[in-house]
């Protein structure tokens, strides 16, 4: 799961426009972690691919439930075009698998939080432009017919939901707060960090080295 790898959409060079650049700055180490995990998957093979996408629905599933209970929708009008469970549950059926949603414990985030917290997701879309292009190039139909959440908002599919996003961490005021804000993104880091370890370990991957 590769969190905002590609090049975001130019929004000027207007120097309020820092939130999300404060982000990644913060969270940088995390994403890398979680990047060095990640691609140890070989996700044109099915044992991989099917084990990629339960620890992603099991921290995805988890959060947006956890997003949604803190009021998600009166923040971001466009909720419903973002949430992706409804794609991943898809795959992994498509995929004769099921998954077991994590059990957070924590109370529902500030909306500050919230932000951070969708900084983390929104931001996956990127990586998954590349993801999606190995499950495309596996041998294996299976594999290949359970694209439903890495092409979630690519190109021809909403692919205009990360520039929109940035639009409204930059702007909206529930997000003044970046001491949150980056608590929320470390949360969020965190929990598909432990999910995609486990995963890993189910697997025996052996994973790149730490920078």
């Amino acid at each position: 799961m590769q969190i905002e790898q590609a090049s975001a959409p130019n929004l000027g060079a207007n120097p309020k426009l820092n939130r999300r650049n404060s982000l990644r700055g913060a969270t940088d180490h995390l994403h890398r972690d979680l990047d060095r995990i990640a691609a140890g998957f070989n996700l044109a093979d099915a044992t991989h691919y099917r084990r990629f996408l339960q620890a992603n629905a099991a921290t995805l599933i988890a959060i947006e439930q956890l997003l949604e209970n803190a009021g998600v929708e009166q923040l971001v009008a466009d909720w419903p075009e973002r949430s992706r469970r409804a794609a991943i549950l898809a795959d992994l059926h498509s995929l004769q698998s099921e998954v077991q949603p994590l059990a957070l414990r924590r109370t529902a985030p500030t909306p500050s939080e919230v932000f951070g917290i969708l900084y983390v997701l929104e931001g996956s879309r990127l990586g998954a432009r590349v993801q999606l292009d190995q499950v495309l190039a596996s041998t294996d139909e299976n594999v290949r017919n359970a694209a439903s959440y890495l092409s979630h908002g690519q190109p021809g599919e909403g692919s205009g939901l990360w520039r929109s996003f940035l639009q409204q961490l930059e702007t909206h005021e529930a997000a003044d707060d970046q001491t949150q804000t980056v608590s929320g993104a470390v949360y969020a880091f965190t929990m598909f960090i432990r999910s995609f370890g486990q995963a890993a370990s189910d697997l025996q991957l052996r994973t790149a080295p730490a920078a």
